[in-house]
């Protein structure tokens, strides 16, 4: 009788502090139940600024970004894709995300086995609006002397001749012309004209090492 007693005075004595705990455990698994569940997150590939299709993606270009999974579109590039060193098949603008249709093979190889893409820049802007993608040009440029003084060229007056220029790239196909307002890529920023050529690697280096003078095409169809 004595321990039914002591039993019943602890039960008084606690029995508003084990309300209160159940009223709280009771509150707590409401809460749980009526908060929604968390959307499922995706990490993908984006664009970390404007890309075009003429410069091969380079690290710092893309970024990663969690998604809803339901935003997600198809063909997402995921973390373990790494897309450095591949083309884009079109302008890319800042935040989209970069999908496997996106992706093209580098711009010259439809062009033959080992062939590169080159931007040129021409001085002369209303040249290069007489070009398309598939035309195709020769690339001369002016001697590093412009001017030699012989007597055979002037029928032996001996008066100043203009020196012929050199072919650096000869029957070259035109891969792309960029659009000058286009932004964000090789089109903008300088004088003149650019296009995008197919050539060889040798031509390509010797391209570039013409690029300080004064270069100009001549269009073959």
């Amino acid at each position: 009788m004595n321990a039914g007693l002591r039993a019943f005075r602890l039960l008084a004595r606690w029995r508003r502090a084990l309300g209160a705990a159940c009223a709280a455990l009771a509150l707590t698994g409401a809460v749980l139940l009526l908060r929604p569940t968390p959307a499922p997150t995706a990490e993908v590939w984006v664009a970390a600024r404007p890309l075009t299709a003429l410069e091969p993606i380079a690290p710092g270009d893309l970024i990663l970004r969690a998604l809803p999974a339901g935003a997600v579109p198809d063909g997402a590039l995921e973390p373990s894709h790494r897309a450095e060193g591949r083309s884009l098949s079109g302008p890319v603008g800042r935040g989209e995300v970069i999908t496997r249709a996106r992706l093209a093979d580098p711009p010259a190889r439809g062009h033959g086995p080992g062939m590169v893409a080159a931007p040129l820049r021409v001085p002369d802007p209303g040249v290069v609006d007489l070009l398309h993608p598939g035309s195709r040009v020769d690339v001369l440029a002016a001697p590093a002397d412009p001017a030699v003084a012989t007597a055979a060229d002037f029928g032996g007056t001996g008066g100043p001749a203009a020196a012929p220029a050199v072919t650096v790239v000869e029957d070259r196909p035109v891969i792309a012309v960029p659009d000058p307002g286009s932004g964000g890529g090789l089109g903008g920023g300088s004088p003149g004209g650019l296009v995008l050529l197919a050539v060889r690697p040798d031509e390509a280096r010797a391209l570039a090492g013409h690029a300080a003078g004064l270069l100009s095409i001549t269009i073959r169809g």
